[in-house]
């Protein structure tokens, strides 16, 4: 991780680490030991600016590479959504690192989900799932409020890992922001004051197994670049600096295919 100089500039030179954004497994530190900069607490942190730098997809495979900084834990709650829209927080579970402690989706609800409420807009997702569902041909479903009714852009997202099947492990969802997002969203004790996603999964068959979550971190990426071919890289040269949003509180690359081999450069600095 890297320090800050004294004049709140910092230049990042490293590998992209063995997971795909925040951590490959539940973490107590909400993954600030692999963040590539975490805020500084010795100073007045605003927020994050980016100048020039690269991303070099060595996976092996083609990937969508991106920064994206990872929320404060106080800027977003969440918990569990019915198919009938009953949302029951569970902010605390889905924060910390315990496994099991969290039913991803209720395989006897088809429709059912979480229901993740933050003070600003957001467009990353990183699931530590602990244990994989065996749902009947699952679909997720990725929905924004518009002001009128719930929308599904999951057929936008440029990553949409699998939530319920296959296995446990880091699974990430990274979509394009919706111009139409307004705060609110209707159903039963659904804040009216914040940005709402509903992630839910519907399914033609019950299984056998809930899908159960560990952790969730959720924040914002920009200059995502979608489908760069392995051994791709490119170089990001900016007049002006890119600036994320104030609720984020650390620095991560992003590759949708997790390996220690992939590299980012970045020139990093903050703004009032």
């Amino acid at each position: 991780m890297a320090e800050l100089s004294g004049d709140l500039y910092a230049h990042i030179s490293e590998s992209m680490g063995a997971k795909k954004w925040i951590s490959a497994v539940a973490v107590a530190d909400l993954g600030n030991s692999q963040a590539a900069l975490v805020s500084p607490t010795r100073f007045s942190f605003k927020a994050f600016q980016l100048g020039p730098g690269q991303l070099v997809n060595r996976s092996g495979s083609t990937a969508t590479v991106a920064f994206g900084v990872r929320y404060r834990a106080s800027s977003w709650a969440a918990g569990t959504i019915t198919a009938a829209g009953v949302y029951t927080d569970d902010t605390t579970d889905i924060q910390n690192v315990t496994a099991n402690d969290v039913t991803l989706a209720n395989r006897t609800d088809s429709g059912s989900g979480l229901l993740i409420s933050a003070d600003e807009k957001f467009n990353a997702l990183d699931f530590i799932v602990s244990t994989a569902g065996d749902p009947t041909v699952p679909v997720t479903i990725l929905e924004f409020w518009d002001g009128t009714q719930w929308v599904d852009i999951a057929s936008s997202c440029f990553v949409n890992d699998a939530l319920v099947a296959a296995a446990a492990g880091e699974k990430l969802i990274l979509f394009p922001e919706p111009p139409e997002w307004v705060k609110g969203g209707s159903g039963t004790n659904v804040s009216q004051t914040r940005y709402n996603l509903r992630v839910r999964t519907t399914v033609t068959g019950g299984g056998a197994t809930n899908p159960l979550l560990a952790q969730l971190f959720i924040g914002y990426s920009k200059l995502i670049i979608d489908g760069l071919a392995t051994g791709g890289q490119v170089a990001i040269v900016r007049d002006n600096p890119l600036l994320f949003p104030r609720s984020g509180d650390a620095l991560f690359p992003l590759c949708s295919v997790a390996s220690r081999s992939n590299y980012m450069e970045v020139g990093v600095q903050f703004y009032a």
